[in-house]
């Protein structure tokens, strides 16, 4: 008998001494209102910081992408002398294309420019889109060419 209590002993012990008591040792005090409205305003205007280097990126990336394939489009036009009659007809049609979705992509660049750091990703998308299609559309110029 004398076994049992000290064995309850024992494990009340180690069960209080792992439960802090409340209302004593170093428990935190509780966060204010101006803390939270604080701390809720720096993750907003980290997010806002954030999302604009995302868009000045991409637009910078994407930029660079027109510029380069300009200069391909330009150097494709001095190739087209070189083919036949046909092939020429061809490729006009199809530098007129391009040119086009050169335009596209110039017009969804600069509405890029404009939207808002909430819009941008929508818009995003759609840029993708348009200098895929410009790539697209340089290759099938391209193909035209011997």
């Amino acid at each position: 008998m004398n076994r049992g209590i000290i064995l309850w002993g024992i494990l009340w012990i180690g069960i209080v001494g792992i439960i802090p008591l409340s209302g004593g040792g170093a428990a935190e005090p509780p966060i204010g209102a101006e803390k939270i409205t604080k701390e809720a305003r720096e993750t907003i205007e980290a997010t806002k910081q954030y999302t604009a280097q995302q868009k000045e990126a991409f637009q910078r990336k994407a930029h660079e992408e027109l510029v380069t394939l300009q200069k391909q489009i330009s150097a494709l036009r001095g190739k087209a002398s070189d083919a036949s009659t046909t092939t020429r007809e061809e490729f006009k049609k199809s530098m007129n294309e391009l040119e086009k979705k050169k335009d596209a992509v110039k017009h969804k660049l600069d509405e890029l420019r404009t939207a808002t750091d909430a819009k941008w990703n929508d818009m995003k998308a759609g840029a993708n889109s348009a200098i895929e299609e410009l790539k697209h559309s340089y290759q099938k110029a391209l193909s035209y060419l011997p």
